[in-house]
């Protein structure tokens, strides 16, 4: 018995359909229309006709016209095609110019503005929403009253429209309205709002199954679209608030630029001058003072001194900031470890005192700032006040006359940095004790039980128990805590103003961060306060990446 053959059918592509569905057509043309405006619109914009643009927004805005253009052209000929892609770069396209279109008609409309006011108003409207409430409570229990169930839902709901009413005459929200649709009428607003509604159509006639059917889109093909859709008010949200500012500083440090005026472009200049230094060889016999000019001893590598930079700012706080750091994060991390094992045993109270640690890192390191600098107060705080106290019970002792130290702990230019370090360490050290608690907990109790059976003491528990197992946990604390000491400017701003600058007496509680806020916005340099910006962040990557590097070889010698 012989079989017929079997006939595969092998679908070719296809030329484009003379009689393409009409909103198909639709989105094409509105494509095509876009990618002209925008080109018309770049063009404009470099010619001056219609935009006054210069520089860098020149150049920003022109290359996002041009951008779009490029992307509608490209859609085009794929939709007559029928090609997938083509309708996803319509879709996102139509996504991102309906959302850039809705912003620019709110700015236009002034809607921002209005929203302070009707917060302003909105008060006044507060005691009415106890009719929304009502009515809520009343559609939400209406299945209590049996038969009656059904009225007393279409009553929760009239209540609910009521009350909402009340709200909205109260607070102004209908005469807004008014001025709203009044200012939409305008061109300036009329435009955008069109273009809105156009990307809204093409994007709705995009997204639809008869689209999907058409297209021939593909199940991970919608879902790929879908995942897109769904993260794009992330990722519109990190390029508009992150990823631009951050690009956008990485410009402005290679020019001068005030904020305010025309910016100009300078090349590395601003990053020459953070590491300008002048050197002068130190002769035999001669002391440093009779040289250094820097403000500090700091002797060089092969036998000359730094007697001079162009920006000996930077260099204090390099200086200082480096002190702060050796000192302030063993500070914070050392005693967190033994208040972790402490915290670990079964002590009475311990999650009293779990939460007693804690509450430093929970509450607001402004009002923390606020109280230890009533603290530190040399006539009236309390750490002086119990200084003198302490040294009262001592001079008790037969014998014994000892005067109590008063440190100036804000006003001294040696003590004010160590001050910040105290504040610093006690800020910190509640959760990295937390951390390190829950690296002990996650540490397999059979180690312990072992070792007690092979008659460790407590102590050699802990060194060759927990110490090492703790490695992981010991380097995101020392890592984290590090990159915090190097970014340290609250404390300063706080603890110093509004009598001293943050950088303290003498600029002795100078850091990067106050260095890079006092020129960009006191002085207004914008553009070396944004090197400086990026100076710190390299700095503080490559300590990351040091740490980094010692725990994958701490792991690979463990291994």
């Amino acid at each position: 018995m012989t079989q017929a053959p079997i006939e595969l059918e092998v679908k070719l592509p296809s030329a484009p359909s003379p009689s393409q569905p009409l909103w198909l057509l639709a989105v094409v043309v509105w494509q095509t229309v876009l990618a002209l405006a925008m080109v018309a619109a770049a063009v404009a914009m470099v010619t001056g006709a219609l935009f006054d643009l210069t520089g860098l927004g020149l150049v920003l805005m022109a290359g996002l016209a041009l951008a779009i253009a490029v992307a509608s052209g490209t859609a085009v000929p794929l939709m007559l095609r029928h090609r997938h892609s083509g309708r996803a770069i319509g879709v996102m396209l139509d996504y991102l110019v309906l959302v850039l279109a809705v912003f620019i008609t709110l700015q236009a409309i002034g809607v921002f503005r209005g929203l302070d006011a009707l917060g302003a108003t909105f008060r006044r409207a507060v005691p009415l929403l106890a009719i929304v409430i009502l009515g809520w409570l009343l559609l939400g229990q209406a299945e209590r009253f049996g038969s009656r169930a059904e009225r007393v839902r279409r009553a929760g709901k009239w209540v609910m429209i009521a009350g909402a009413a009340a709200v909205a005459v109260r607070a102004g929200v209908l005469p807004g309205l008014a001025e709203f649709f009044v200012r939409l009428a305008k061109p300036r607003a009329l435009l955008p709002a069109l273009v809105a509604v156009a990307s809204g159509l093409a994007f709705w006639s995009l997204r639809r199954s008869r689209a999907v059917w058409l297209f021939g889109s593909r199940r991970h093909q919608e879902e790929a679209l879908d995942g897109f859709l769904f993260v794009s008010p992330n990722l519109l949200g990190f390029a508009a608030f992150f990823a631009f500012p951050l690009l956008f500083s990485l410009f402005v440090a290679f020019t001068a630029w005030d904020g305010l005026t025309q910016i100009t472009w300078l090349g590395p200049d601003n990053f020459t001058k953070i590491f300008s230094l002048q050197f002068a060889t130190v002769d035999a016999g001669q002391s440093a003072s009779d040289v250094l000019k820097f403000g500090y001893s700091e002797l060089a590598r092969f036998g000359s001194l730094i007697v001079g930079a162009r920006d000996p700012a930077f260099w204090i706080a390099l200086r200082n900031i480096s002190l702060f750091a050796i000192t302030a994060v063993p500070l914070a991390v050392i005693p967190a470890i033994g208040l972790a094992a402490l915290l670990n045993t079964k002590i009475p109270g311990v999650r009293l005192f779990r939460a007693i640690y804690f509450i430093p890192s929970v509450a607001g390191v402004l009002g923390v700032a606020l109280i230890w600098k009533q603290l530190y107060n040399a006539s009236v705080g309390f750490i002086n006040y119990g200084l003198r106290r302490l040294f009262d019970l001592i001079n008790l002792l037969p014998g014994v006359e000892a005067t109590a130290p008063q440190p100036q702990w804000l006003s001294s230019r040696s003590v004010a940095l160590w001050s910040i370090v105290i504040f610093f360490a006690w800020y910190t050290v509640g959760f990295n004790t937390v951390l390190f608690l829950a690296g002990m907990q996650g540490i397999p109790g059979t180690l312990y039980e072992a070792a007690e059976i092979d008659g460790a003491s407590p102590w050699q528990k802990f060194r060759k128990i927990t110490v090492p197992m703790l490695r992981p946990t010991t380097f995101f604390v020392v890592a984290t805590t590090t990159i915090l000491a190097l970014q340290v400017f609250t404390e300063p701003f706080i603890l110093m103003g509004p009598q001293l600058p943050p950088s303290g007496p003498s600029n002795a509680t100078l850091t990067p961060v106050v260095h890079l806020y006092q020129e960009g916005f006191r002085r207004f340099n914008q553009g070396y306060a944004s090197a400086l910006a990026w100076v710190l962040f390299l700095l503080i990557f490559a300590i990351t990446l040091v740490y980094f590097r010692r725990q994958r070889k701490s792991e690979a010698g463990m291994g």
